[in-house]
């Protein structure tokens, strides 16, 4: 790991860290029986030992990707007092893109498609259904989430599902809309411009807060003529709620999961993990616990001190 990245881990442990709790992990499948009984696999993991209900954010993965993916961030909220939960998207997933570690194009193009999209973005108030099941039925989470209290986030095309959740606007006009008023505040990392339309349009609809995270160097993994100032596009459009941007310096469009497309770990990420899981942590307890601590710390140039050449970070707050 380059030095200025050990210095920076360093620094991130040492600052603005809570007491980490033990998690424990439970994996699952849910059905909907709305939906042809789709089976919807998760991952929630848990912080043990917690008296209250916690928090819940919800984790959607990129193109190919499965419930565990960016376990390094969902195990950290975890450890700070949060119920993160992994949702894996049938059709879009490992299985479908990656069988056997190779990239099947027809089943890329497949997961790429509108109604692949549409199915992908359903699953979330689903998930949000099965959760509150869950949190009254089920022994195991019984009374642990604090369903008022709940984060969508997701990598790439979990980004844009993230966003359709929030408010973003779909179609020509931006009329047609997946948001779900039960999410309270969203994280988009790696987040795309809108395919057609006015993006101001598209965006106009999102009223929650946001956090977009980048890289100078995340390009499109499926279009390398797609710049990645494009990722900053959804940042620049939102006008109506709080936002805030990272840019990291040299990072790519991979650095938030921490494993390659075809899903084999990557070594040289830590540095952005650590970076990655601490200004999560602070605007999940900004805007789900009212944590104004947590709020001044992005808001009043702590953060963005620390962070110095380590990226770009720039937000915007009512």
């Amino acid at each position: 790991m380059p030095l200025r990245l050990i210095a920076a881990f360093a620094l991130i442990v040492s600052s603005f860290t809570a007491h980490a709790a033990a998690v424990d992990t439970l994996l699952g499948e849910w059905t909907d029986a709305a939906r042809a009984k789709r089976v919807v696999p998760y991952k929630i993991y848990v912080p043990q030992g917690a008296t209250t209900p916690a928090p819940v954010v919800i984790f959607s993965h990129g193109l190919g990707g499965n419930r565990d993916g960016a376990a390094y961030l969902l195990n950290h909220l975890a450890e700070n007092g949060y119920v993160a939960v992994a949702v894996q998207h049938p059709g879009s997933d490992t299985k479908t893109v990656f069988p056997g570690g190779r990239v099947n194009d027809a089943g890329l193009f497949s997961a790429i498609s509108p109604a692949v999209a549409a199915d992908r973005f359903n699953d979330i108030p689903f998930a949000i259904d099965e959760l509150a099941s869950m949190n009254a039925n089920d022994a195991r989470l019984k009374g642990r989430l604090d369903m008022t209290k709940l984060g969508m986030s997701g990598h790439s095309y979990g980004a844009i599902t993230t966003l359709a959740l929030a408010g973003q606007g779909f179609g020509p006009n931006g009329g047609f809309s997946f948001a779900d008023d039960r999410i309270q505040a969203a994280i988009a990392y790696s987040p795309s411009k809108p395919k057609q339309g006015d993006p101001a349009q598209a965006f106009a609809g999102i009223r929650m807060p946001t956090f977009h995270m980048t890289g100078t160097n995340d390009r499109n993994p499926l279009d390398s003529s797609d710049p990645p100032e494009n990722r900053q596009v959804a940042y620049r459009s939102i006008a109506n709620a709080d936002k805030y941007l990272i840019v990291f310096t040299g990072g790519d469009h991979m650095i938030f999961s921490g494993r390659s497309l075809q899903g084999e770990l990557r070594t040289r990420d830590p540095g952005f993990h650590a970076w990655i899981k601490k200004a999560s942590l602070a605007f999940w307890d900004a805007y789900l616990r009212g944590n104004a601590d947590a709020k001044a710390y992005l808001t009043g140039g702590k953060f963005a001190a620390e962070l110095g050449g380590e990226g770009k970070f720039e937000s915007q707050t009512r």
